[in-house]
């Protein structure tokens, strides 16, 4: 049995065939990429989260530290001193609020 290929329902049939395998290629592309990207997006969520959860528990140890021994402003500046920083933007309460 030979296929004529210059019959035209037989290159409409072959044209619809590589249309189908290409949008079906298409579509599983872009739910991949679609996914990685909820996916991606879910881990930096969790990762905030963990953050979050370590700031507040370093605050709750400063804190602590402070009201046995004091000087709260005095061991901010030391640490300032040593070139670190804060921004002031992500305490507990514009943390809640947000």
């Amino acid at each position: 049995m030979h296929i004529i290929w210059s019959d035209a329902s037989v290159q409409a049939a072959l044209i619809q065939a590589i249309g189908g395998v290409a949008a079906a290629a298409i579509a599983a592309a872009a739910a991949a990429i679609i996914g990685k990207r909820f996916a991606d997006q879910k881990r930096l969520q969790e990762k905030n989260a963990a953050l979050q959860s370590d700031l507040f528990f370093l605050l709750a140890v400063e804190d602590e530290h402070c009201q046995r021994h004091g000087h709260k402003i005095v061991i901010r500046e030391s640490v300032r001193k040593q070139g670190f920083t804060w921004s002031g933007k992500y305490t507990p309460g514009r943390v809640k609020a947000q």
